[in-house]
């Protein structure tokens, strides 16, 4: 018997260009979707992780090793 498959929760947009890439300074932006609705938008650089809330105006900056200290 085939399983139901369920619709997906939550979505994941992420774009990147070739220029992005290549530049030293580059960070990946990922737009957090539930249910249709934005939940947000984090940004992955070399020194930080960034989290913006979605209708926020400013990312809440952390260190790398402050984002894993909050996982041990």
């Amino acid at each position: 018997m085939a399983r139901k498959q369920r619709e997906p929760v939550h979505a994941v947009d992420v774009s990147l260009k070739a220029a992005d890439i290549a530049r030293a300074d580059a960070a990946v932006t990922l737009r957090v979707w539930a249910k249709g609705e934005p939940l947000g938008t984090i940004q992955i650089g070399q020194g930080t992780i960034g989290w913006k809330p979605a209708h926020k105006r400013r990312f809440q900056r952390m260190s790398w090793s402050r984002f894993a200290a909050n996982f041990e």
